[in-house]
């Protein structure tokens, strides 16, 4: 939840938690015993308690194997352009998505998948559960409402990263069951996000939570992606831009706006700004630590002491539009332990990094880069620009292109620096909305998904450098869109090997 109203829960997590080993091992609650649902759950301080759980879960609070916090979890991603690694060191997980040639006994995928079905295990709970519970409805309803939501980007995150999954909808399914069609998995998204819509409030009291512009904006990005690879129900693209729509024209109810400066956004003190749609929310006092986005992760070793796990490709670099955006992104220079300024073609790795995620990751005092601090901190998974570009797009799809279209995209390009488009045929236009949205969404690990939904993958890995230091070993088709499903799971439910 909000930093706010974060308590760590000690005696909750044991007691009422659901717990998960794996993806699916449930505890099961007899009725009649001390640990009934039906008697916990009459209170509402323990269905807010499980509420809780689930964001934690989602988080992967002072985890280095579950969940957002650290970059591992965007281990599935780094077939985009904008992510790649280094060829020596511990980074072997991020070389096999980035070479396309995945495996499942790659660990760093756990992150994400582990992470996600927490939040889902814990969302399942609360949304069965609630039912017992004994309170004022709206309370009970914004609780749902969350839960509803995080149970849906929790999906949209595996069924863009894996395909076929198993989907738990509620606590009494078999930890065997077998894989869900994407179909499936999509007739759930939306259904749950068409409740957290009904359910959530329009703004929420405690920082941090989904709201009900949370919950359009999110269902507009399921019918966007919905309406392209694999299932490609293009009815959807209109869809998407009337959801997106929606946002937009009630953006000040729900308390949305672009910051005029883009590198605004990535200053701590700009955390949960107006441009924040949904953001997690890292406490340090209840170990719930961002490894990645106040960490070192996308800091150069052997110039400012980083981890190197990630920077972008050189050719998305020199594509990417020169103008206060890209100053912003990334850093090109870099202060060794000497005092000396290094550019980044006399680096070690030859690249630039990203400057996004520096703010409370280093003390910029000290040159050699030595220090390194885990502050409190949100990251945003949902901002304002991306409905903006969304709706564009949807909209250039469903009815063509119209000033509607170019406002939106045109609000983000401003703000970039850059002049605004006009006169462009549909599939110009909808080409540079794809790459608008890579550019302001750059690092963010969201590119992957935009570059597979949109079956561009093998047309921009034709672009690669042959500076890169990772060389792309398999097909850039659409085979190798999806990621091995985790050996581990398979091994534990041999009905998700596929």
């Amino acid at each position: 939840m909000g930093v706010k109203s974060k308590v760590f829960l000690g005696f909750y997590l044991s007691f009422l938690m659901i717990t998960f080993v794996g993806c699916t091992d449930l505890v099961e609650h007899p009725n009649g015993k001390p640990n009934d649902p039906k008697l916990i759950y009459e209170d509402i301080s323990n269905l807010r308690a499980t509420t809780i759980a689930m964001y934690a879960g989602l988080r992967g609070d002072a985890s280095w194997s579950e969940g957002f916090a650290t970059s591992s979890y965007m281990t599935t991603m780094y077939g985009a352009d904008d992510l790649t690694t280094q060829i020596g060191g511990n980074k072997g997980n991020f070389r096999e998505f980035d070479a396309f040639n995945s495996s499942s006994n790659n660990g760093a995928i756990l992150n994400l998948w582990k992470g996600c079905y927490k939040g889902i295990i814990n969302a399942n709970a609360v949304i069965e559960y609630s039912a017992f519970t004994i309170a004022d409805q709206a309370s009970i309803d914004n609780l749902v409402g969350q839960a509803y939501f995080v149970r849906a980007l929790s999906y949209f995150y595996l069924v863009r990263s894996w395909g076929e999954i198993p989907l738990f909808t509620d606590n009494s399914k078999s930890v065997d069951i077998g894989l869900s069609s994407v179909a499936e998995v999509y007739d759930l998204l939306i259904q749950d996000l068409k409740q957290a819509e009904v359910l959530l409030p329009n703004r929420q009291v405690e920082i941090g939570l989904p709201s009900k512009g949370a919950a359009k904006s999110l269902l507009a990005e399921v019918y966007l992606t919905q309406a392209g690879w694999p299932l490609k129900i293009t009815s959807s693209y209109a869809m998407a831009a009337e959801k997106a729509k929606e946002v937009i024209h009630n953006k000040l109810i729900y308390g949305y706006n672009l910051l005029p400066n883009f590198k605004d956004l990535w200053l701590r003190v700009n955390d949960n700004s107006e441009e924040s749609i949904f953001a997690l929310q890292y406490d340090n006092r209840d170990g719930a630590q961002a490894f990645h986005i106040s960490g070192k992760a996308s800091m150069p070793e052997e110039e400012e002491n980083g981890w190197d796990d990630f920077f972008t490709e050189l050719t998305f670099f020199d594509e990417f539009p020169a103008g206060a955006r890209k100053d912003a992104t990334f850093r090109t220079e870099f202060l060794n332990s000497d005092n000396q300024i290094i550019h980044y073609t006399n680096s070690k790795t030859k690249h630039p990094y990203y400057a996004k995620f520096r703010d409370g990751a280093v003390d910029e005092s000290d040159p050699s880069g030595t220090a390194t601090f885990f502050n409190n901190a949100a990251y945003m998974l949902i901002r304002y620009s991306e409905v903006l570009l969304i709706y564009a797009e949807a909209q250039a799809r469903s009815k063509g292109v119209d000033q509607s279209a170019y406002d939106a995209i045109n609000q983000v390009r401003q703000r970039a620096g850059l002049s605004d488009l006009s006169g462009l045929n549909t599939d110009d236009f909808i080409n540079a909305v794809i790459d608008e949205k890579g550019w302001e969404l750059a690092g963010e690990g969201q590119r992957w998904y935009d570059l597979i939904r949109t079956e561009k993958v093998a047309e921009v890995s034709a672009k690669r450098s042959n500076q890169e230091q990772v060389v792309i070993i398999g097909a850039t088709t659409t085979e190798n869109y999806y990621a091995p499903i985790p050996e581990s799971e398979v091994l534990k439910n041999p009905n998700l090997k596929k």
